[in-house]
């Protein structure tokens, strides 16, 4: 929660601190709201007043304008003198047409899934139970099979964090050389897209389940020509041979008895020297080191039973499944750990 200056915040008492921390929770939803209701979507063409704003939302004036004026003092809306509201920067990303737009991720975060299931990170804690099949009775996929509304808010959550890191994955690693770039599990395509975007000299591959093939951007963004879908579930088999293989958010759904079963049957048809690109949010070595890849590592606790990894955790898990870890980019707001196929 930010909602006083680094510098303030420092200058508070710990139990200042600690409180400020524990608020958090109503942050998270104060965004929610504000996705769902759209409020950036609704300011991208100028300033409104709470009024004109809870017209367009069908939402009570006084409530709506005390939602806006606390994420005004978060820096997410600016209010001038006038009495009107803008987007900052911040909220400009809550627009669901930015190209980094976090408003779907957003929605997600304060949804049931999320919110009830973390409500009971303590039967995680206590037992080792995923919170999520506590909550609901079955883990978070099967769930959203049987929920396409939730299915798609997720799906459209996973497809704006791979438009917001495909930028820099893209710049931080050298395709040149490779002739044929393969996303698995790769969702609808966004971060293969824009990876062969920058890379015209490469075809892609693009492996998923079919129903989820059925809604792929490619076309969209110009390079269907020069991909080939390929349909499979990763813990069958991924019958897919290419210079370069991408994983984003995929290994840190699953502990590592599941996640070497999934790497174990791409090493079976990757070819000896392909590089495999795992997207992820590492860990840093050290654990008093700040950083979201730990609160991101209690999300997968409460949500799936995966876990974030550290550098020497991945080189454990490649190893076992005839890949070695070479190097890990330290891209924002993600990180890529390259790994050759011995």
């Amino acid at each position: 929660m930010n909602a006083v200056s680094p510098e303030l915040a420092h200058a508070m008492p710990p139990a200042a601190q600690v409180m400020q921390m524990a608020m958090g929770f109503i942050v998270s939803q104060s965004l929610a709201v504000a996705a769902r209701l759209r409020i950036a979507d609704h300011l991208k063409d100028g300033a409104k007043t709470a009024g004109e704003l809870a017209a367009l939302t069908a939402t009570h004036e006084p409530s709506l304008d005390r939602l806006l004026r606390a994420l005004a003092s978060l820096g997410v809306l600016y209010k001038d003198a006038n009495n009107r509201f803008s987007n900052t920067a911040l909220g400009d990303v809550l627009r669901a047409d930015h190209p980094q737009s976090m408003r779907a991720a957003l929605h997600m975060m304060g949804d049931p899934e999320h919110w009830n299931s973390h409500g009971n990170m303590q039967q995680s804690v206590r037992t080792g139970e995923i919170a999520f099949d506590y909550t609901f009775g079955q883990p978070v996929f099967p769930y959203f099979a049987e929920n396409p509304a939730a299915a798609a808010v997720f799906d459209e959550s996973m497809t704006s964090f791979s438009a917001a890191v495909a930028e820099s994955v893209a710049a931080a690693y050298d395709f040149s050389g490779a002739k044929t770039i393969a996303d698995i599990a790769g969702g609808r395509g966004i971060l293969l897209a824009k990876i062969l975007e920058k890379n015209p000299h490469a075809e892609g591959i693009l492996f998923e389940q079919s129903h989820v093939l059925e809604g792929n951007i490619l076309a969209r963004e110009g390079v269907a020509g020069r991909t080939r879908l390929v349909a499979g579930d990763f813990f069958a088999e991924i019958p897919v041979a290419a210079d370069v293989y991408l994983m984003k958010f995929i290994i840190h759904d699953w502990n590592d008895e599941q996640s070497v079963a999934i790497l174990r049957n791409l090493a079976k048809s990757a070819p000896k020297g392909s590089k495999l690109l795992l997207v992820e949010t590492v860990v840093e070595e050290d654990d008093n080191a700040p950083s979201l890849s730990k609160i991101m590592d209690l999300n997968m606790l409460v949500m799936t039973g995966g876990r974030e990894r550290k550098p020497s955790e991945y080189a454990a898990l490649l190893e076992q499944a005839g890949f070695r870890l070479e190097k890990v980019y330290p891209t924002m707001p993600l990180q890529v750990v390259e790994a050759v196929r011995g």
